[in-house]
């Protein structure tokens, strides 16, 4: 006789939903084109939302996608799905199917609480070695802020000890027949340590996709440090069983521009007091990092923050906002941005270029860039790094031809904000320019210096473009913004 625990999902089981996909990602070393189609496949779950009946899965098995089917638990049929709404900060998206059969029987997965340690979970999906759908069983271990693989960004995460491989991504963890999660990823350096995005996660996500525009989850945009050193508590003012930390940097444009300044010390964020370790309680007996408890807040909310600075206790107000990185995480479902001229092929720095250097990119990518990826600060003298990616090799750049993967930081002697900048004073030649008009001097970080002949550079253009299978000499993003105009109805 078969032995069913009493505590398993039941008929929702019937809701898990096989997600496959073909997409097409980006390729940040020739930026103008891409990989090709590749297939994957992912799990998902039904649920139910203001809008209708609709899949939950994660971001990342639909990245980058041209085509998506899903498939009910216990049916042979594929509809094609669409995306409808994807935050790729938390790893989750929603989509739709048109033909209503797909939902015909099924019980949407109900929203659980999170969690508590200890707590038996099931893990379902559909993982690599098998068709159907998969049951994996296992405790809650572990509620902490954690980086998510997907996106960098530290959200509240729920460790499980079940097996959970590739295929289960998005699929639903349950506790009895309540969702408690939507796995997302693993640990490749040890056994059955997988993670599920929290319930709070999963609800802040489905509130921002109700509203039509989600804005994603909000930060304060600074550098801190701990204060768990005595004598560096008292020479600021705290007292000893006082918490805080004291603020190192703050973001150009970020939350706390403007209002927070390098020295302050945080009490605390809304109602929420912050320890000198940096955490906060998220529960009786449990802290996580106080980050939390600002990303769970509404972009463009207004949120109190107590502050000691230079002794004096304040209260300021900030306005919320998303995060301001000088070289930022992984972008999907965009093309990358570029520019050409002379056959200088320039690009934003990104966590994607930097992955371009293979699966180990954190050792093998230049050090210069690796250093600037982890702190580097967005400042209003400089918004993007613009990298010198490569040289394609023609005569209107000869004599540079080896240079690639180098920082520029001004053009002529005007220092560089962001690409945009970029592209306007290659195309304007500043007034400023010591060569004059005739002549575009590219500088870079290390004090070397690129010359070329404008109207050459200009007139190879053409011929550059043809040669290297570029279809533009820039990325849709950096193209003149063309105004719309009404034509009257006559």
């Amino acid at each position: 006789m078969r032995n069913i625990r009493r505590d398993a999902p039941g008929p929702v089981l019937g809701s898990v939903v096989k997600v496959l996909v073909v997409s097409d990602a980006p390729d940040y070393e020739q930026p103008w084109q891409t990989h090709g189609a590749q297939p994957s496949t992912g799990s998902g779950a039904v649920i139910a939302t203001p809008a209708g009946l609709r899949v939950l899965t994660n971001a990342h098995v639909v990245m980058n996608q041209v085509f998506v089917e899903v498939r009910r638990s216990g049916s042979a049929a594929k509809f094609v799905a669409r995306v409808e709404g994807v935050v790729h900060e938390c790893d989750l998206a929603i989509l739709s199917v048109k033909d209503q059969r797909f939902f015909e029987g099924a019980v949407p997965v109900q929203m659980g609480e999170l969690p508590h340690l200890g707590d038996r979970v099931t893990v379902c999906g559909y993982p690599v070695g098998g068709d159907r759908l998969s049951l994996t069983e296992g405790v809650v271990s572990r509620i902490e802020v954690g980086a998510y693989a997907h996106s960098q960004r530290p959200l509240l995460a729920v460790q499980i000890d079940a097996a959970v491989n590739a295929g289960n991504s998005g699929g639903p963890v349950f506790a009895e027949d309540k969702l408690v999660g939507v796995a997302f990823q693993s640990l490749d350096e040890a056994q059955n340590v997988a993670y599920a995005i929290a319930p709070p996660i999963v609800r802040h996500f489905l509130r921002d996709i109700e509203s039509g525009s989600p804005k994603g989850f909000p930060s304060l945009g600074v550098g801190w440090q701990r204060l768990e050193s005595r004598s560096h508590r008292a020479s600021l003012g705290l007292s000893p069983d006082e918490g805080g930390i004291m603020v190192t940097k703050v973001a150009f444009g970020a939350t706390a521009y403007g209002i927070l300044e390098a020295g302050d010390v945080i009490l605390q964020v809304g109602a929420t007091p912050v320890h000198s370790d940096g955490t906060a309680i998220l529960r009786e007996g449990e802290l996580v990092d106080h980050a939390h408890f600002v990303s769970l807040r509404v972009v463009g909310e207004r949120v109190p923050i107590s502050v000691l600075r230079r002794g004096q206790r304040i209260v300021v107000e900030v306005e919320l906002h998303r995060p301001r990185l000088l070289v930022p995480d992984d972008r999907y479902d965009v093309r990358p941005t570029y520019f050409v001229f002379g056959g200088l092929l320039f690009a934003p720095l990104t966590r994607d270029y930097l992955k371009s250097w293979g699966n180990d990119w954190w050792k093998a990518a230049p050090s210069e860039l690796m250093s600037l990826y982890h702190t580097g600060f967005c400042t209003p003298e400089r918004q993007d790094v613009v990298v010198l990616q490569k040289v394609l090799a023609d005569s209107a750049n000869q004599g540079y031809h080896e240079i690639e993967n180098a920082v520029v930081v001004a053009i002529d002697s005007v220092p560089l904000r962001n690409m945009r900048h970029l592209v306007e004073l290659v195309e304007t030649s500043p007034a400023s320019s010591r060569l004059g008009p005739k002549f575009l001097c590219v500088r870079l970080a290390g004090g070397e210096e690129i010359v070329i002949e404008r109207k050459r550079a200009i007139a190879r253009m053409p011929a550059i473009l043809m040669t290297y299978g570029i279809n533009a000499d820039r990325s849709l993003d950096l193209r003149p913004r063309v105004k719309k105009t009404r034509k009257p109805v006559s």
